[in-house]
């Protein structure tokens, strides 16, 4: 950090031993993460690591619940995708096998119950963008067999059966072969996230869902205009529908001026996300991890630590304390975060942030983990 951000980060008060007694006590659920891409490059998520979590980190973090992304680049296309996603897979199960005592997966809330009661990381599986099934309902019916409970429709780029929020729409927000996603989504029990989709894309699914549904890691428009935060009409409809949206914590979805900056550099991440991949199917692999090096390399001043907290008020001001969780989107690399949010260890900075901002302890547990649970419950089992 740089002088300034360290006197800031200094700035933040510790934990209260009221916040550290209210977080150790509450079910604190993350409903998504990026760690797999980190898994598969061979590093060891069961000692601290110089990531933004590991076994050391998330227990020291307080977290119960881990929702562990199968996040598929783009450029692996409709021919390569599976495979990309299958690997990530297995290296979940492989951080599983390897930490028994630690973590465990879990496919239900009675699951997530027993394995707290354990003392471990409830562990949950989720496929991010649809472009992983290939178009084939096999795919989501064999990623589902594997452990997978959830699954977000698209990523930076539209389908050409779901439009995405960063990309041109191919559908009007789902196609006929969308719908029987969906509904074979809800047949299946699991959780329909909506991040990164478009509004269009949004309400479609809520015209199809008896269950609620989730926006894992999207933050708010009104305080950051991009494309990937839910303006208050969509946080409004989410919640309308039982459904819960879960703050993202990477900083130019936070910020406004970082958001700014990014923009007056040039730097356009979503036309790199989006644009076509190598022809050598051989390459793919080691051009999506240049990718992500290439996505986190710029570095510009964090915002204040506050703004994930102005998020959250935000979201529960418009949808309802009901309505509101936390998704980090960490560690796909260096992920950019506010001063203060270093890794998942500073978590209880957030039930500390929330209490002096006036909120009940009943009401930071729902933030902090229980409106998840309740989804989960409700859409999953």
């Amino acid at each position: 950090m740089t002088t300034i951000e360290t006197a800031e980060a200094s700035a933040i008060p510790e934990p209260s031993p009221r916040a550290r007694a209210l977080h150790e006590a509450s079910l604190v659920w993350d409903a998504h993460m990026d760690s797999l891409m980190r898994v598969l490059a061979g590093e060891d998520l069961g000692v601290r690591t110089e990531g933004q979590a590991d076994l050391v980190r998330w227990r020291e973090g307080g977290v119960d619940v881990q929702v562990f992304a199968v996040w598929v680049d783009t450029v692996y296309g409709r021919h390569h995708a599976a495979r990309r996603a299958l690997q990530q897979i297995d290296g979940f199960h492989r951080l599983l096998e390897a930490n028994p005592d630690r973590v465990g997966l879990a496919r239900s809330a009675a699951d997530i119950a027993r394995l707290r009661g354990e003392g471990k990381l409830a562990a949950v599986l989720a496929i991010e963008g649809g472009i992983a099934l290939q178009n084939d309902l096999a795919l989501l019916r064999t990623f589902h067999r594997l452990g997978a409970t959830s699954m977000t429709l698209t990523h930076s780029a539209s389908l050409d059966w779901a439009d995405s929020s960063t990309d041109a729409a191919r559908c009007g927000g789902l196609s006929a072969f969308g719908r029987e996603v969906i509904r074979e989504m809800h047949r299946l029990r699991m959780l329909v996230d909506v991040s990164h989709v478009s509004d269009d894309c949004i309400r479609a699914v809520l015209d199809l869902s008896d269950a609620p549904i989730i926006a894992s890691h999207s933050s708010c428009k009104a305080i950051s205009n991009h494309p990937r935060n839910l303006s208050d009409a969509m946080l409004r409809t989410i919640a309308a529908a039982g459904g819960v949206v879960g703050i993202n914590f990477y900083s130019q979805f936070l910020d406004q001026a970082y958001n700014d900056e990014m923009g007056r550099r040039s730097v356009d991440l979503l036309a790199m996300l989006n644009a076509p991949p190598p022809l050598d199917p051989d390459a793919l692999d080691a051009y999506a991890d240049e990718r992500i090096r290439t996505f986190w390399s710029l570095r510009l001043p964090r915002p204040p630590f506050e703004r994930i907290l102005e998020h959250i008020d935000h979201a529960v001001q418009v949808a309802g304390i009901d309505h509101v969780g936390i998704g980090s989107d960490l560690d796909s690399g260096a992920v950019p975060t506010p001063v203060g949010l270093d890794s998942v260890s500073d978590y209880p900075r957030i039930t500390e942030g929330l209490l002096r901002r006036g909120y009940a302890e009943a009401d930071v547990a729902k933030v902090l983990g229980e409106n998840f649970l309740r989804v989960y419950r409700a859409a999953v089992g």
